[in-house]
């Protein structure tokens, strides 16, 4: 796991470098369709619905995001103008292919982002694009997931023809995260796990393009350490969350310098009144934080790289918990089975 979330900025400036052409091909499909629907399972899901906020963000596009798994109660209204995106890592997630048999039988156009060339969801579609992550042997989903957001944001710039402005982004994503796990962070987050390791509950918050990111940060503290974690849009607090948090709860807040930060850090008030621990992520501190995890600002690109604090505390609250972060328990690298 170590390993492969160091990994990500090689494999984002590959991306940039050799995907262009396919990135290109996918932004004129999406062009070219009435309805465009993205869809995968768990992290796979959290990536394509953190790209339904960038279309709408960066092209006033709207995307619709259907768990794989739920793709058959939704799918009726699917017709030859439509566009089905799946997302995978393995490109064998039984879900996902299901998915996309159903898109086709409904006279769908298909297309994939995934990562292992040649796999069954690779060779069912006629638009690709391969992530060209590397292989991800690690159960949980880390460069393949950055570079599923890579793909998404640089799909998004190239709809409307600002591929060059995407492709910037991306490599400066990959420079922040480098920097990250260069600087200390590593050690700074491993001190933050360390209490995170005592804890029965932990709640993550963020809105907009961070509520996804959110989502995905839960996902991997809790495959691996097996801490109790929920992520939340922030703004759903009142309507239930907050009852659980109780005095030292740990609450993780993504609070990026972006058109979210002020509503968040409200949200992050409210959490603290009630006795919650507040832990911030993002570029700037604020006097509401107990802990703070600086990273890099990154624009809007901030969604790639505010992932990898959560890759690094669900494998350090892992190790402090005497977990093999590498092996998780009845887990699966791909899940091919119902």
């Amino acid at each position: 796991l170590s390993k492969e979330i160091a990994e990500q900025p090689a494999a984002l400036r590959r991306l940039v470098r050799d995907g262009q052409e396919e990135i290109e091909n996918l932004a004129h499909a999406i062009n070219t369709s009435e309805d465009v629907i993205v869809t995968g399972c768990g992290t796979a899901g959290n990536a394509a619905l953190a790209g339904t906020y960038l279309f709408t963000e960066l092209c006033s596009r709207t995307v619709t995001m259907i768990p794989a798994s739920e793709f058959r109660y939704r799918s009726r209204t699917l017709n030859p103008n439509s566009l089905v995106i799946a997302l995978s890592q393995s490109g064998e997630t039984l879900d996902v292919l299901d998915a996309i048999s159903d898109a086709r039988q409904r006279g769908a156009k298909l297309a994939a982002i995934v990562n292992t060339p040649m796999s069954t969801l690779d060779r069912a579609v006629n638009t690709r694009v391969l992530l060209r992550a590397g292989v991800e042997q690690c159960v949980l989903a880390t460069k393949s997931y950055t570079t599923m957001l890579a793909t998404l944001l640089l799909a998004a710039h190239a709809s409307t023809g600002r591929w060059s402005t995407g492709a910037d982004l991306v490599l400066h994503a990959a420079d922040a995260i480098e920097l990250m796990l260069d600087d200390g962070s590593r050690d700074q987050i491993r001190e933050v796990a360390t209490r995170l390791a005592k804890a029965e509950h932990l709640f993550v918050i963020g809105r907009g393009s961070h509520y996804p990111s959110a989502l995905e940060t839960a996902l991997k503290i809790k495959e691996v350490s097996y801490l109790h974690a929920e992520g939340f849009a922030a703004g759903e607090l009142k309507h239930g969350v907050i009852a659980l948090v109780e005095a030292g709860t740990p609450c993780l807040v993504l609070a990026p310098d972006d058109a979210t930060r002020t509503d968040t850090l409200s949200g992050a008030s409210e959490l603290r009144s009630r006795g919650g621990r507040i832990i911030g992520v993002g570029s700037t501190g604020d006097a509401v934080f107990d802990d703070f995890i600086k990273i890099p600002h990154a624009g809007v690109a901030s969604t790639i790289v505010e992932s990898v604090p959560g890759q690094l505390l669900g494998y350090f609250t892992a190790l402090a918990r005497g977990n093999d972060p590498d092996r998780p328990r009845n887990l699966a690298k791909s899940v091919t089975v119902k």
